[in-house]
């Protein structure tokens, strides 16, 4: 399992699942919580990413399910990744 290119897919999928520019989402940092690119106050794209997220942990084999409501707008990028592999 590649930590680096799961996290950069992580990266990739936050960004755009909001709608943001993913040309450079290994640049993103891991700090950035969810609210501040644009899922504040939206269910539906944190339900979005919550499926991305569950997508990537089932093809990389990396052993996590994430639970229906694991992802809110108060998440980091970091915790995103937490989710999906550590």
């Amino acid at each position: 399992m590649d930590i680096v290119y799961i996290s950069n897919q992580v990266k990739y999928d936050v960004l755009s699942v909001s709608g943001q520019s993913a040309a450079r989402a290994y640049n993103l940092m891991t700090n950035t919580p969810l609210y501040a690119i644009g899922y504040d106050n939206n269910d539906e794209l944190c339900r979005t990413l919550e499926v991305k997220l569950r997508l990537i942990a089932e093809e990389y084999q990396t052993g996590k399910d994430i639970m229906p409501g694991a992802v809110s707008k108060d998440l980091t990028v970091r915790q995103c990744i937490q989710l999906v592999i550590l």
